[in-house]
């Protein structure tokens, strides 16, 4: 099968704009605050970005759609493990979760995983079906999975107080930005057909993901900025719990150090 000349110049850009983000994720060190992150961008270089376009171009349609699809599990299950990625350095900035935490984006996580159950079984595509069309819905649905267990992730961030770290909020933000325009693909791949603008659309999404990728490569090449990883009032509630708990053991130590 052949390319255009548009797509081999996406495809080029998509190389190096990953291949961008791993040297600087290596180079810089950040793999280590971030090994699924920088594993999922080996994962699109090696799989996506040299052996799909090598199988594209010299295999038959058959044989290209099943390791693409094949491939898209993986990257499903890698994409999902950063979502928790993140919430683990959000949610777990001492390296344990706050309190209520965990609760709230499982709870939100799983309301956003039937919802995107709901949302996709209630799609009304305009073509029969087809294997296409069931691709398409769950494409769709593992999109939605992704935005709702980050809006999750956010969410519970934001009603505990927490700060965003600079590096984990540009992942964050690149990250989701990424998978709003993704989801909009699918849906509208979903709901129209494989056959409506399809190449339109997935040029659209390949270029918000090399967007991302450089705006990923800029970031973790700059030095992290000092912050605190907790917001002023949860310092604060802290600050008054470690208060009061030094008061009960001081209470709980004066009647036992005046017996003895």
């Amino acid at each position: 099968m052949q390319l255009s000349l548009l797509d081999r110049a996406l495809w080029a850009a998509g190389f190096l704009g990953n291949a961008a983000v791993l040297l600087v994720l290596f180079f810089r060190g950040r793999w280590k605050q971030f090994p699924v992150f920088t594993a999922l961008v080996g994962f699109e270089i090696v799989v996506f970005d040299i052996v799909l376009y090598f199988v594209y171009r010299f295999c038959s349609s058959g044989i290209y759609a099943g390791a693409y699809w094949s491939s898209s599990i993986l990257d499903l299950v890698l994409q999902l493990a950063l979502v928790f990625e993140i919430a683990r350095n959000v949610l777990k900035p001492t390296g344990t979760w706050v309190q209520d935490a965990r609760r709230l984006f499982i709870i939100v996580g799983l309301a956003g995983a039937v919802v995107a159950v709901l949302v996709v079984w209630l799609v009304n595509p305009t073509v029969p079906h087809t294997l296409g069309s069931w691709i398409s819905r769950a494409n769709l649905f593992s999109i939605m999975l992704t935005c709702e267990l980050f809006l999750a992730m956010r969410l519970a961030s934001t009603q505990l107080g927490l700060v965003w770290r600079n590096y984990v909020m540009s992942l964050g933000q690149g990250f989701a930005a990424w998978a709003v325009v993704a989801l909009l693909v699918e849906a509208a791949h979903s709901y129209f057909g494989q056959t409506w603008h399809y190449d339109a659309l997935e040029h659209i999404r390949l270029v918000a993901y090399d967007l991302a990728a450089v705006y990923w490569a800029i970031i973790f090449w700059l030095p992290e900025p000092e912050s605190r990883t907790l917001s002023p009032d949860m310092q604060n509630y802290l600050r008054s719990l470690h208060q009061q708990t030094q008061f009960g053991l001081r209470a709980v130590s004066g009647p036992r150090n005046h017996n003895t």
